[in-house]
C-alpha cells in the first residue's frame, strides 16, 4: 500500500471537525438513555451506523489527501453542515416523515461533501483518480436507497430495510475497491491516533452520561457509590481499548502492506465504538435510578454494550497477533463473564452491577500486561501471526 513517510498528527481543524460529530453522538446516546428498551436501542444503534460511517469518510478522506488549505476546509465546513443535519434529526427519526428526510438528506449531503474533497484533491494526486471513481460510483447506488426509501417508501419496515440497503452498499466500497484503495497514499499512526480520538468521544458520552444522572439523583443515598461504580467503569473501558501496546507508534505497521488488516481494523471499529455507545447511553439511566434494580434491557444494554466491545477489540487485534495471543483469549474469556452477569440484574443493587464487569475489566488489564509488555519489547508492529493462526 501506498504508506506515506514522515509524522502526520491531528491538525486542530480535525479536532474542530471532531466536536460536530460529538453533538450527533450525543444524540445517539440520549436517545437511548431516555428510552432503554430493546427495540429503542436497536433503532439507535442502526442509527449510528451512517453517523460513524460519515465520521470515518471524512477522517480517512483527510488521512489520504488533506493539505489543510483554506479550499478543503471551507469545502468540509460545507459538509460539516450535513453532519450538524444528522444531529437535529437523528433524535426524531422514525417519528416523523420529515426527520426521516432531513436524516437521509443530510446524511447524503454529508458524503457529497467527501466526494468534493476527492475530487478537488484528484486534480493534485492522480493516485487518488481510482478511489474518487470507485467513490462516485458507490455514491450514486447509495443514495438511490437513502433518496428512495424517504422520498418513495412508506414510514415503517419498508423504508428502513431500504436504507439498510443503501448502507450495505457503503460499508461493501472499500472492500469491493480494495486495489484502487491500496494505491492511494494514507498516514499509518494518523489513521491509528484518529480512531483513537473517536473512541474518546464515545467515552465521554458515557461520563456525560453518568454526571449527568449523578446531577439528578444527588439526593439518593446510593449514588455517590453508583457514580463511583460508573466512573470506575468508564476508566477501565479507557485503559482496555488504549493498552500499551496496541496504541504505541508501530503498532499497527502492517496497515502499510495489507488491504485485509486495514478494512478490518477500520470496520472492526464499528462494533467497538458502537458497544461503547450503547453502554455510555444506558450508564445514565442506570446511575439516576440508583437506588433501584436494573431491568433485563437496561442491564442488557449496559453488559452487553461492553462485552461488544470485548469481542470486537479481541477480534481487531487478533486479526494482527492470531487467535492464540493470550491477550486476545483474556478478553474472550472476559466478555463471557461479563454477558453472564445479566441475569443477576433483577437483585443485584444498580452500584454493584455497575462495579463487576468494572472490576472484571480491571482484573483483564492486569491479566493483559505481560502479553502488552512483550509486544511493546518487539523491535517492530505486531508480529504477524503465521498462516495457521489466522
Amino acid at each position: 500500500m501506498a504508506a506515506v513517510e514522515g509524522e502526520r498528527r491531528a491538525t486542530w481543524f480535525e479536532l474542530f471537525c471532531d466536536l460536530v460529530f460529538v453533538a450527533a453522538v450525543g444524540q445517539i446516546t440520549r436517545r437511548i438513555s431516555a428510552e432503554p428498551t430493546l427495540g429503542s436501542v436497536a433503532a439507535a444503534a442502526a442509527l449510528f451506523v451512517p453517523l460513524w460511517w460519515t465520521w470515518v469518510l471524512y477522517a480517512v478522506r483527510a488521512n489520504r489527501a488533506d493539505r489543510d488549505v483554506t479550499s478543503h476546509r471551507l469545502l468540509t465546513m460545507a459538509g460539516l453542515v450535513a453532519v450538524c443535519g444528522l444531529a437535529v434529526f437523528v433524535g426524531s427519526v422514525g417519528s416523523s416523515d420529515s426527520a426521516d428526510t432531513g436524516f437521509a438528506l443530510s446524511y447524503l449531503g454529508a458524503r457529497l461533501g467527501v466526494a468534493l474533497l476527492y475530487a478537488l484533491e484528484a486534480r493534485r494526486d492522480p493516485r487518488l483518480v481510482p478511489l474518487l471513481r470507485s467513490f462516485a460510483t458507490g455514491s450514486v447506488l447509495s443514495a438511490l436507497f437513502w433518496a428512495g426509501g424517504a422520498l418513495l417508501a412508506p414510514a415503517g419496515a419498508a423504508r428502513y430495510g431500504i436504507w439498510a440497503g443503501g448502507m450495505a452498499v457503503d460499508l461493501a466500497i472499500p472492500l469491493l475497491s480494495g486495489r484502487r484503495i491500496a494505491r492511494a497514499p494514507h498516514h499509518t499512526e494518523h489513521l491509528r491516533e484518529r480512531f483513537g480520538l473517536f473512541t474518546i468521544i464515545v467515552l465521554g458520552e458515557s461520563v456525560l452520561g453518568f454526571t449527568n444522572g449523578l446531577v439528578q439523583a444527588r439526593t439518593a443515598g446510593s449514588a455517590m457509590a453508583t457514580g463511583a461504580a460508573a466512573f470506575a467503569l468508564c476508566a477501565c473501558l479507557w485503559w482496555s481499548y488504549f493498552s500499551a501496546s496496541g496504541t504505541r507508534p508501530g503498532a499497527h505497521a502492517e496497515l502499510a502492506d495489507s488491504p485485509r488488516l486495514l478494512h478490518t481494523y477500520v470496520l472492526g471499529h464499528l462494533p467497538v465504538q458502537l458497544g461503547l455507545a450503547v453502554a455510555g447511553g444506558a450508564v445514565g439511566t442506570a446511575v439516576l435510578g440508583s437506588g433501584s434494580r436494573l431491568t433485563t434491557a437496561l442491564a442488557l444494554c449496559v453488559l452487553g454494550g461492553v462485552a461488544l466491545f470485548l469481542l470486537s477489540t479481541a477480534a481487531v487485534r487478533g486479526a494482527f497477533t492470531g487467535v492464540g495471543d493470550p491477550v486476545v483469549r483474556v478478553r474472550l474469556v472476559t466478555a463471557v463473564l461479563i454477558a453472564a452477569l445479566v441475569p443477576a440484574a433483577g437483585w443485584v443493587p444498580v452500584w454493584a452491577m455497575l462495579a463487576a464487569p468494572a472490576v472484571l475489566l480491571g482484573l483483564s488489564v492486569v491479566a493483559e500486561a505481560p502479553g502488552h509488555r512483550r509486544r511493546l519489547a518487539q523491535p517492530g508492529g505486531f508480529a504477524h501471526p503465521p498462516p495457521s493462526s489466522q
